[in-house]
């Protein structure tokens, strides 16, 4: 692969980034090309579940899809659910009172475990989405994140979301995308919003 000045290009580490909707949005389209050619993906949740997500079941069909030519998709949820869960059904932030449940770190810990075991596998590409907001509000420790990390070997891609990452994270990154929210309509609406 070459990149605009002709020298070769090796794509390591993605970071979607953002306040903004269209950070999940943006790996789900990554995810549709690569099982289309016919790559191996490993998508981890840290902040959703199969059955409170509008992509929850479009997900689960192309991971149980056996058709010739396609790649496989490991998807995995892992219970650190934010959406619906905080007051009156509302998105339950970590900043709020109780708003980080013992069971959280748990949950953390174990789908940085299925990055580990996507890494580990060999998948060429393995998605973190929202492990970057998990780290940063200490549900993993960044030195865990890190060793994790250390599996990563070429031509695995880890791609991974979050509102923002340290500054280590961003040097070592080979693509940086940002969403920006200029207007929003109001609360999400199922089917269309993130």
């Amino acid at each position: 692969m070459t990149g605009d000045n002709g020298a070769d290009s090796k794509e390591r580490l993605r970071l979607y980034l953002g306040t903004a909707c269209g950070k999940s949005t943006a790996t789900f389209g990554v995810l549709l090309r690569a099982l289309s050619s016919g790559k191996n993906v490993t998508m981890v949740f840290f902040d959703k579940m199969e059955g409170n997500s509008s992509e929850g079941p479009g997900l689960r069909l192309l991971a149980e899809s056996k058709q010739s030519g396609f790649g496989k998709l490991n998807l995995n949820y892992t219970g650190v659910n934010r959406i619906g869960s905080g007051p009156g059904g509302s998105f339950r932030l970590y900043s709020s009172p109780n708003g980080i449940l013992p069971e959280d770190k748990d949950a953390a810990r174990e789908g940085l475990g299925y990055i580990g075991q996507g890494l580990e596998r060999g998948d060429d590409i393995v998605i973190g989405d929202e492990l970057l907001d998990v780290a940063r509000v200490g549900l993993v420790d960044w030195d865990e994140v890190k060793n994790i990390f250390k599996l990563r070997k070429d031509p695995t891609v880890l791609i991974l979301t979050g509102r923002r990452a340290p500054d280590w994270l961003m040097k070592e990154a080979t693509t940086i995308s940002t969403t920006t929210q200029l207007k929003h309509h109001g609360r999400a609406i199922e089917g269309l919003d993130c």
